[in-house]
């Protein structure tokens, strides 16, 4: 019997060396996942200032659903304008000129300013319809107008952004359209030339 006590304790002695012996690695212990705790993601917010509704209105008093409006009508303006505009429909682009644009621009010598500014020399603008023709429908051809620009509540650009410039506060865009608020609705203006 002590035999069999002894020999139990080698054998326990000798387990105990070979356990030792193996040259396992302690096995760190991962912390528990709690599965109710909400993952929490970093989202990279935008200063106000450089998000496209501010970039929009700058300095102005334009709730963000009447900038959302705005831009909805006006960029639906555009797609249809862009349908007349293939068209040569200048009848129905007559519908979306306002008054006063219609009236500065039917003086022949308006026109004729116009027309010495044209990269195509020898180029008649003798009426509005020509204009159309000749200015207006080409310059704007195959563009992308992808948002608005405020002048103020009543007078909106609608720009395509070319780039993002290298400052942070910059902005590259260019100005296709322009929209007056007349009796609630937006009306294409038709600027006048400077000089």
């Amino acid at each position: 019997m002590r035999a069999k006590k002894h020999l139990s304790k080698i054998a326990i002695l000798a387990f105990s060396f070979v356990l030792a012996g193996c040259g396992s690695t302690p096995i760190k212990q991962q912390p528990a996942k709690d599965e109710n705790k909400p993952v929490i993601e970093e989202k990279k917010e935008i200063p106000p200032e450089k998000d496209e509704y501010h970039k929009s209105v700058g300095k102005l008093t334009v709730s963000k659903d009447t900038f959302e409006s705005d831009k909805a009508e006006i960029l639906r303006t555009i797609e249809i304008l862009k349908t007349i505009m293939s068209d040569f429909d200048y009848q129905s682009w007559l519908l979306y000129v306002d008054n006063e644009s219609k009236a500065y621009w039917s003086k022949p010598a308006n026109l004729k300013k116009a027309q010495g500014k044209l990269p195509i020399k020898g180029l008649q603008l003798r009426t509005l319809q020509d204009y159309f023709k000749y200015v207006f429908v080409p310059s704007r051809a195959g563009r992308n107008i992808t948002t608005i620009r405020y002048e103020s509540e009543n007078y909106i650009k609608a720009v395509q952004v070319t780039n993002q410039a290298s400052s942070e506060t910059e902005e590259k865009y260019t100005v296709y359209y322009y929209f007056n608020k007349i009796g609630g609705h937006w009306q294409l203006h038709l600027p006048e030339i400077d000089g």
